[in-house]
């Protein structure tokens, strides 16, 4: 069913050439194994049942789906019942789409066998008169069939935000932005796809950005979950509550440090940490973070008064995106920030665990 992509050292060349930040992003993923399926109505199929749903979720529908057929064909499919489609796990819409496929090809609405004579423009017009495939679907098959080498879809969420985290975007690159990455990577947008998605399922994001992929990590089991801690170059970069780790350990002296020296704020055993950090932000942010630090231990600053303290009085609002924008929680006790009535708005790290905080400080935990 499947058959391996191969990838020729020229287009890995051509990307590393043309673009610095994404010879970072190979160097790091490495070889790319991808697959295509050369049954064109197969591959269709799959895009259908690929589509809004996430790999493994996909994938396990996809897998019931192909073992209830000797040979999936246009014919089989309509001649199943969508009670056996809807057990396998498709929803009634994407049972539709699929059969109005398998109709189109038996009346002929679409020709597979010649399909692959055509442009890619041409394919994506004729592939998308039919209710059920869009954009996003011919261009999956594009890639995922006919093999095609320069297809880099703006249609894809994935693509766009791995797009927006590689280049440090503020938001997902627009149409005009995508064009131009597009262009720079063409005749080779297929193999630019591929590493991009890679940012996801790798969880690449989860780092600042490129520059920050080879961090140290480690984790730490707290009483308010699971901590993941970045460092580079002896400083810390980062600390998050996360739910599971995300990347394989890599400790360093600084992060078991950091980590000592958590485990002793949790047992009530310290109050200040004595850590390098790496503090990265506008000079308005690098100035209320510096401030947090100020804020001594069992105590809480307002809004109002981390902008006084700063000189900027009326910046309060402000103050509250910096705060919240903060990397480097506990360690910079952004928790010890309330609201002016007292009340405990805003936590990055969910207002259950800023309360704890509070009053594991003032020994109410």
């Amino acid at each position: 069913m499947y058959k391996k992509i191969q990838i020729k050292k020229e287009e890995i060349d051509h990307l590393k050439n043309c673009d610095e930040n994404m010879k970072k992003l190979i160097d790091k993923v490495g070889d790319i194994d991808r697959s295509y399926i050369p049954n064109h109505f197969l591959a269709l199929v799959n895009s259908i049942v690929f589509q809004q749903l996430a790999y493994n979720a996909a994938n396990a529908i996809w897998n019931r789906l192909i073992s209830i057929y000797d040979k999936v064909t246009p014919e089989n499919v309509l001649n199943t019942d969508n009670k056996v489609l809807r057990e396998c796990g498709l929803s009634r819409t994407k049972i539709s789409y699929i059969k109005n496929i398998s109709q189109a090809i038996i009346d002929d609405k679409i020709n597979l066998e010649k399909i692959n004579n055509l442009r890619n423009e041409e394919i994506i017009n004729n592939l998308t008169k039919i209710k059920g495939i869009g954009i996003w679907t011919a261009e999956m098959f594009l890639i995922f069939s006919l093999n095609r080498r320069n297809v880099l879809s703006y249609k894809d969420l994935g693509i766009k935000k791995g797009i927006k985290w590689l280049y440090d975007m503020k938001k997902e690159p627009t149409e005009k932005q995508f064009g131009k990455i597009k262009e720079k990577f063409s005749p080779y947008n297929t193999l630019a796809s591929f590493y991009l998605w890679e940012i996801t399922l790798k969880n690449l994001h989860t780092f600042d950005d490129i520059d920050s992929i080879n961090n140290n990590v480690t984790y730490l089991k707290s009483p308010i979950g699971l901590i993941e801690i970045q460092s580079d170059k002896g400083k810390i970069v980062r600390l998050d509550f996360v739910r599971k780790k995300r990347h394989k350990e890599k400790p360093d002296f600084i992060l078991e440090k950091a980590k000592n020296q958590l485990v002793q704020y949790f047992e009530g055993l310290r109050r200040d940490f004595t850590l390098p950090l790496e503090i990265k932000g506008t000079n308005f942010q690098t100035k209320v973070w510096n401030e947090l630090k100020n804020i001594p231990y069992g105590e809480t600053y307002s809004y109002k008064d981390v902008a006084v303290n700063i000189e900027n009085k009326n910046a309060c609002r402000a103050v509250g995106n910096a705060n919240n924008k903060n990397k480097i929680p506990i360690i910079i006790p952004c928790h010890r920030v309330i609201g002016a009535n007292g009340k405990l708005v805003g936590y990055g790290g969910e207002l259950w665990r800023k309360e704890w905080l509070l009053n594991h400080e003032n020994n109410k935990g």
